[in-house]
């Protein structure tokens, strides 16, 4: 398990949760530049997340404490490859009960460093 996080870069990061496009959109740069903006890193299970805030930490954590997951399937237009939820990008495994309980474990320890402002990252 890996945590941390870097200063976010819009030329580097991208913020793959707040939307539904597959390449994900670039991070808006901040318009007070004495506002630090971060982008948080959480890496467990051969996966690194990606977040752009604490509450997308949040939604990760709300999402794999759920054991059992309803259907991604919805009815798109043709162009439903390039729509999916984060979620459904997910690698296939992911969810299974040993990496899950992992991940909601690294995500759990991340949420509550970052929420601290723990600088031993």
């Amino acid at each position: 398990m890996k945590i941390w996080k870097e200063k976010a870069d819009p030329q580097k990061h991208k913020d793959y949760m707040s939307t539904s496009w597959v390449g994900g959109i670039s991070i808006p740069k901040p318009k007070d530049n004495l506002i630090e903006k971060w982008v948080y890193f959480v890496k467990e299970g051969g996966f690194t997340f990606q977040f752009t805030s604490i509450n997308q930490i949040e939604e990760c954590i709300d999402y794999f404490s759920t054991k059992i997951h309803p259907s991604t399937r919805l009815n798109h237009d043709i162009y439903e490859h390039y729509w999916q939820t984060w979620h459904e990008r997910l690698p296939h495994g992911i969810t299974k009960k040993g990496k899950r309980e992992k991940i909601l474990k690294a995500l759990i320890k991340a949420q509550d460093k970052f929420k601290r402002g723990d600088q031993r990252l």
